[in-house]
């Protein structure tokens, strides 16, 4: 896997590195994410003539990286990240903005998130995203997949990990309470751990149902999860 350093080209752009995969180069805009979060939580979004990756967590969605597809050349990705910047959410009491723009070219939503490509410029532009369109499926998301659970709402096609405070938090797993660390994957189905024994999970959910999740958090901070998974069908 080849890594390239973008300032090794242009010593004015920021340190961002750019790692060649089979069908396309890779700039990491957020380093090493790829090491903190599971696939699962990567939402890939094609736009004019890039794609770019999300992280999408229960917590906060975040932009990581934007992938150049094949065939193109090292020195057409420096000159395109010369020319254009882009942004995701960035937001203040008077509304989506843009830093160091000229012009916005393309408004995208994803789960209600702006995502903008500009020219590069000097100025803080704002913009309204009335009538942009809204993307809804990731590249990665295949259509007719069954996703494995909802999570307010959200179809997720694996487990995502969610942390609790045992002290402030309420889970209701199918009628029962329970008093666990976190939520995550094991063998591919969903566990309920605590953190002295991370290798077994307290309770496994096994059956084949789409499971339904709901999280809230409550003015004190603390949340509660509701959990519901039917019988499977005879």
């Amino acid at each position: 896997m080849k890594r390239i350093q973008i300032a090794d080209f242009d010593r004015r752009m920021p340190s961002i590195e750019l790692v060649e995969k089979d069908d396309h180069y890779e700039a990491m805009l957020v380093p090493s994410y790829d090491h903190t979060y599971p696939s699962t939580q990567i939402r890939t979004i094609r736009l004019a003539d890039i794609s770019v990756n999300l992280i999408v967590t229960p917590q906060e969605t975040l932009l990581v990286s934007a992938l150049f597809h094949k065939p193109v050349q090292v020195t057409d990705i420096v000159s395109w990240m010369q020319l254009y910047t882009i942004s995701f959410a960035q937001s203040d009491e008077t509304g989506y903005f843009v830093e160091q723009a000229d012009e916005i070219l393309e408004v995208v939503l994803y789960q209600k998130h702006p995502i903008v490509i500009a020219t590069r410029g000097q100025d803080r532009l704002y913009y309204d995203t009335t009538g942009a369109i809204e993307v809804r499926r990731a590249m990665n998301e295949s259509v007719g997949e069954r996703p494995l659970l909802y999570l307010n709402g959200e179809a997720w096609y694996g487990v995502p990990r969610l942390t609790f405070n045992r002290m402030k938090d309420e889970l209701h797993v199918n009628g029962t309470f329970l008093y666990a660390d976190y939520m995550d994957a094991h063998h591919g189905k969903i566990g309920f751990f605590r953190e002295n024994d991370p290798s077994q999970p307290i309770v496994l959910l096994v059956g084949q149902a789409i499971v339904e999740i709901e999280l809230t958090e409550n003015p004190d901070g603390s949340r509660v999860l509701i959990l519901e998974q039917p019988y499977d069908e005879a």
